[in-house]
């Protein structure tokens, strides 16, 4: 295990803490967690589901999903399209995909 203090191997030395070099990260745009990754990518295959499929499919837990859902839907990455709780995903939800996943996807 690595000391907590040494520069990773394949970090330079002047990178930001955060691992993100010299990019600066925008504020407005919200940072993926990896349960976000994985419903966006879900929405994004399938196109709209009932939130309890979405929590069922992707294998999260219902409340979790439904508290992430919640936190997209504020982000403007998902949008509601019933009031029976079905989501979809955005353009926006699509392009935060495509910039967030890189960052620590294998």
């Amino acid at each position: 295990m690595a000391r907590p203090d040494a520069q990773s191997v394949d970090r330079p030395e002047n990178a930001a803490e955060d691992g993100s070099g010299d990019e600066r990260i925008d504020p407005d745009r919200p940072s993926l967690t990896r349960s976000d990754e994985r419903l966006l990518s879900y929405l994004a295959d399938v196109g709209a589901d009932y939130q309890a499929f979405i929590a069922g499919n992707t294998g999260l837990y219902a409340d979790h999903v439904e508290s992430r859902l919640t936190a997209l839907a504020d982000a403007g990455l998902v949008e509601r399209v019933s009031g029976e709780a079905v989501y979809r995903v955005t353009d926006a939800g699509r392009e935060a995909l495509r910039e967030d996943c890189p960052r620590w996807s294998d």
